[in-house]
């Protein structure tokens, strides 16, 4: 097994869960969270290479988590920031062409905002600056605190780095990040950040997650839901395989908060070789 993919299937624990979709207990409850809503912000949609869109978070409410995606311009543009903003109580997502590309596209943000939940912190790691063709970060949340939301952010990437995974622990203790440079590298240097949105464990919550099956050559569309009486805080999602040549079009939560969706492209001169994608909702009562 490849041992990028080893650690990173130790890592989100996923060699413990028992089947895609099966939800993880952990800790006792704590305080709930009120007045859960979402949020949506959207660039321009033309053909400027890159792009960002802020979704923010209505007065007296702090943002939780959220998700990004991108209309138009199929492989040819890829997200390359969603971060929860715990500074001002926004979504950020950034999305950039891997080469010019002359038709018109946009990125959209979306955000989880609610009432601020106890022990509420916003945590982040960033590597070193460098031109290595694989990094990773991973993100801790401090004490018992869980998370609650996830984002990732490269720099310096001049479209040519990839996200490839967004993932939280199994037991919600971290979020662990990873991005590829693209077919035939990149010269440059770059880095990327992970985030994480941790507070002491909401009521009910869980990791639901859901895999793109079969494990193929083609560009797949997973969700997976809440059980019933319980809503999304956090999205991410896992490319398994990808190396680069797959990206994310969209990581987001849906409008009701009931279920999360990763949508994953190959690039836009195919990828021959087999891959999937995973999916992953926060959930709680």
């Amino acid at each position: 097994m490849n041992r990028h993919l080893l650690s990173r299937l130790v890592t989100a624990g996923l060699l413990t869960l028992a089947a895609a979709g099966a939800g993880l207990a952990t800790a006792a409850p704590a305080a709930a969270v009120p007045g859960l809503d979402f949020q949506v912000g959207h660039s321009g949609f033309d053909s400027v290479a890159e792009k960002s869109a802020t979704a923010t978070c209505a007065a007296g409410t702090r943002v939780l988590g959220g998700g990004a995606s991108i209309t138009g311009a199929d492989s040819h543009v890829h997200l390359t920031r969603l971060q929860p903003n715990g500074s001002f109580d926004t979504y950020v997502a950034v999305a950039v062409e891997r080469a010019p590309y002359a038709g018109s596209w946009r990125v959209s943000a979306y955000a989880i905002c609610g009432d601020e939940p106890a022990g509420l912190e916003y945590v982040s790691f960033h590597t070193a600056t460098d031109s290595e063709g694989y990094k990773t970060a991973t993100a801790t949340c401090s004490g018992t605190k869980k998370l609650v939301g996830l984002g990732a952010r490269t720099l310096g990437g001049n479209g040519q780095v990839v996200i490839d995974d967004i993932m939280p622990s199994g037991t919600l203790g971290w979020v662990t990040v990873t991005a590829y440079e693209v077919q035939g590298g990149f010269a440059g240097d770059w880095s990327m950040w992970a985030y994480g949105v941790c507070a002491d464990p909401l009521p009910g919550l869980e990791l639901r997650t859901a895999s793109g099956t079969p494990i193929d050559s083609t560009d797949e569309t997973v969700s997976v839901g809440c059980p019933a009486g319980k809503q999304v805080h956090g999205v991410g999602g896992m490319l398994s395989g990808g190396l680069g040549q797959v990206s994310y079009r969209g990581v987001y939560p849906l409008v009701g908060l009931d279920s999360a969706t990763v949508v994953a492209l190959e690039d836009p001169d195919g990828y021959a070789n087999n891959w999937y994608s995973r999916v992953y909702a926060i959930c709680a009562s």
